[in-house]
């Protein structure tokens, strides 16, 4: 009689022991430690500004910013108007000469506060409603890059939370610094000459890091990776922002500005990788 012995089969080993934190957690890590040269600031600007202009293709997503601001503009103008009228009407009545007069100073009043509130509107807005067509030009200049172009999407909820904390993390320190420096500035006619620079520094910053919210958000990279990567890459950010820094002083040149800013900053984060990864 033979006799066979079954032996038992070994349980299968995964080859490498798992990452914690999963493979975003990886990725973030890896942008945090990156490390880019003081002129990659630069050369990813005017990077990003001849591939927008440069590929017809991406310019339907760059003129959505300021189609959006205009057609928010418009609307709310429009309604605002409208509102105002009828507010006015019922507030002021008669037919009177003083009446008519009354009738139509209140309506300026009121329509100059509702022209003011539409065009705070359509600038608030405007970016966030474009955030598809930016993405889209963040994914295209990474695909000519030889990058991947495409990412998964991350969920909507999450998506606009981070986005909301980014921004409100550049708001919340931007907006103090400008405004301490321009009271300053006021105040100290003179210090014009120390604050101008220091403005002019906090703007390049702070276009830094609206722009590349883009790329790294489609990467789900969270707020505490991005500072750590902002500390490691001060000179660089600084070098990138500092040539589009002027047109942030001019309100509402900034909307323009967004298209070459996100393909400059898709520009640094592919950079970025691959430094890490070489």
């Amino acid at each position: 009689m033979l006799v066979t012995e079954v032996l038992a089969p070994e349980p299968v080993r995964a080859p490498l022991p798992p990452l914690p934190g999963g493979p975003l957690a990886v990725a973030d890590a890896g942008i945090a430690r990156a490390r880019l040269h003081v002129l990659d600031g630069p050369k990813a600007f005017f990077g990003g500004v001849g591939f927008v202009m440069g590929t017809p293709r991406v310019w339907p997503y760059a003129a959505v910013p300021v189609a959006i601001l205009f057609a928010l503009g418009a609307t709310s103008a429009a309604l605002g108007l409208w509102a105002s009228w009828h507010l006015v009407s019922s507030i002021v009545s008669g037919a009177s000469a003083w009446a008519e007069a009354g009738r139509w100073l209140l309506e300026i009043l009121v329509g100059g506060v509702a022209l003011v509130a539409a065009v705070l509107v359509a600038f608030a807005f405007a970016q966030p409603l474009s955030g598809f067509a930016l993405e889209a030009i963040s994914e295209r200049q990474e695909r000519a890059l030889g990058g991947a172009g495409e990412h998964p999407k991350p969920r909507f909820f999450d998506n606009l939370l981070r986005s909301l904390a980014v921004n409100l993390l550049g708001l919340a320190v931007g907006l103090p610094l400008m405004a301490g420096l321009t009271v300053v500035e006021l105040a100290f006619p003179a210090a014009a000459v120390v604050t101008w620079p220091l403005k002019l520094a906090a703007s390049a910053l702070l276009l830094a890091w609206d722009v590349l919210d883009y790329p790294l958000g489609l990467r789900g990279v969270g707020v505490g990776e991005r500072l750590r990567f902002f500390a490691r890459n001060f000179w660089t950010l600084l070098g990138f922002g500092i040539f589009g820094a002027p047109l942030l002083l001019v309100p509402g040149l900034g909307l323009l500005l967004l298209p070459f800013g996100v393909a400059g900053a898709t520009r640094l984060v592919v950079r970025s990788e691959r430094s890490e990864n070489a």
